[in-house]
C-alpha cells in the first residue's frame, strides 16, 4: 500500500522557531552526527514518503536558514514566534504550496525521531484513514503527530504557546496511537539533555 496506488499527497512540517532561551543558543545548530541538528532531522523527515517538507523558523531565522542548503524544503519564517507554538503550526500549514491529504509535524529538537517512525505513522494512517495519528510510550504521547486535512481549520485556531495537543484533547475519538520507543521523544531544552542523551 503506497501512496500514489492511494492517491494520496502527504506533508511534513517541521516546528523550528523557538528561541531556546534554557539552551542557551540556537538548539538547532547544535552538532549532532557531523551535522547540524535541524539539518540531522531534516533528513529523517525526507527519506520519509511526504511529497513536501515545510521547515518553519523564527527567533534565529536567518542564522539557522542556512542548514537546510541544498535541500528540497521550503523554508518560512514565523515572525510572531513570541506567541508560541500554534503560530508556528499556522505559519508552517500556510506555507505549504498545494493542500496534502494530511501532514506530519516534527519538533526540531528531537533528534531520536527516525525516518521509520514517521515511516511508520503515515503507513498506519494510510492502512486505518485515522484523523490523527500519534505515537504513545507506556501511555505517555509523544511526537511525530499526523493530522488528516480535515483538522487543519481546527489547527489554524490555535492560540498560544499550544500545539496540535489541544486539538488531540477536543477529538480523542479520532487518534490511532502507534506504540513506539519511548527514546524516540526525548527532547533537548537545556545544555546537560546532550550530555545525558
Amino acid at each position: 500500500m503506497n501512496m500514489k496506488e492511494k492517491g494520496l499527497r502527504m506533508a511534513a512540517v517541521i516546528l523550528a522557531a523557538g528561541q531556546a532561551r534554557r539552551f542557551g543558543s540556537p538548539k538547532q545548530l547544535l552538532g549532532w552526527q557531523g551535522q547540524p541538528l535541524l539539518r540531522h532531522v531534516i533528513l529523517q523527515a525526507l527519506a520519509a514518503p511526504v511529497a513536501e517538507l515545510v521547515v518553519v523558523l523564527g527567533a534565529h531565522a536567518a542564522r539557522v536558514a542556512p542548514v537546510a542548503h541544498g535541500l528540497p524544503v521550503t523554508l518560512t519564517v514565523n515572525h510572531a514566534w513570541r506567541q508560541g507554538m500554534s503560530a508556528s503550526v499556522k505559519v508552517g500549514l500556510r506555507a505549504l504550496r498545494v493542500e496534502p491529504d494530511a501532514a506530519i509535524f516534527l519538533l526540531a529538537d528531537q533528534p531520536l525521531v527516525t525516518s521509520e517512525l514517521i515511516q511508520r505513522i503515515i503507513t498506519t494512517h494510510l492502512a486505518t484513514r485515522a484523523g490523527i495519528v500519534a505515537p504513545r510510550a507506556g501511555g505517555r504521547p509523544g511526537n511525530p503527530v499526523l493530522f488528516a486535512r480535515a483538522f487543519f481549520p481546527k489547527l489554524m485556531q490555535l492560540s498560544g504557546d499550544q500545539g496540535g495537543r489541544a486539538v488531540m484533547r477536543a477529538h480523542e475519538d479520532a487518534i490511532h496511537w502507534l506504540e513506539a520507543d519511548a527514546r524516540a521523544f526525548f527532547d533537548i531544552d537545556e545544555p546537560g539533555d546532550v550530555t545525558r542523551l
